[in-house]
């Protein structure tokens, strides 16, 4: 009978192998991350060639206006508020004056309870600066492209006196007084106007909703506000 042959084993036949398994997976998910790289970097390599010939036709036309396309640029109202900004921060005239840029312009709102004595229309002496300061940033602006609108606002109180028949009268008389005073300063008189609203344009309601007054509402309604516009709209 013959002999079986004698198997020939590469390490010990006792020895556990089982860790192949585990080894032959991991050089399975290797293989496959290398392909999802692979196939990635082709993807990014696509998109690298779209971006640079966009660049290349983008180098081919025309370079932005830096006068109008430029981010940093900004218009000279929203240059004019800042400046009012700093001069009503560094003089501590938050509660008498505010800014805001709105469609219609760069509105100044002027507080009638720190510009006029109750019933009055004449500035105060202490606030004529302050007007002043605030026609030279006006005169700073594009003559030709800038108005300056000014409008008189009083509550809802009525008055009646010898000089001021109606709040009629005394809203006019207060935006015209401020216009004096802009053009006294320099402000030319064809760039201006002064206009009367009473109480028909209330900021805020000047009584609840039982007809009572508030006070502190009808303080916000008397007002000057000062527009200045641009001729273009723009």
């Amino acid at each position: 009978m013959s002999k079986e042959p004698e198997k020939i084993y590469d390490s010990d036949p006792s020895e556990d192998t089982s860790w192949m398994l585990t080894y032959g997976d991991i050089i399975t998910l290797l293989m496959i991350f290398f392909v999802l790289l692979f196939s990635t970097s082709k993807v990014s390599q696509e998109k690298f060639d779209q971006v640079a010939q966009s660049i290349n036709e983008s180098l081919n036309r025309a370079g932005p206006d830096p006068k109008t396309d430029s981010p940093l640029s900004r218009s000279p109202l929203a240059e004019a508020q800042e400046i009012l900004e700093r001069l009503i921060e560094d003089q501590g005239l938050r509660k008498q004056m505010t800014t805001k840029l709105t469609q219609r312009g760069l509105m100044i709102e002027l507080s009638s309870n720190s510009f006029f004595d109750s019933g009055s229309a004449v500035v105060r002496a202490s606030m004529f600066k302050t007007l002043e300061d605030l026609s030279g940033v006006i005169q700073n602006l594009p003559r030709n492209d800038y108005r300056v609108e000014i409008e008189g606002h009083t509550d809802n109180v009525p008055i009646n006196t010898v000089r001021f028949p109606s709040n009629w009268e005394l809203s006019a008389l207060r935006s015209i007084n401020v216009l004096h005073v802009f053009e006294g300063s320099g402000l030319p008189k064809d760039r201006i106007t002064a206009t009367a609203f009473a109480e028909t344009k209330p900021k805020v309601p000047n009584t609840n909703s039982k007809g009572v007054n508030l006070p502190m509402n009808q303080a916000q309604n008397r007002r000057v506000v000062v527009f200045i516009t641009n001729v273009e709209g723009a």
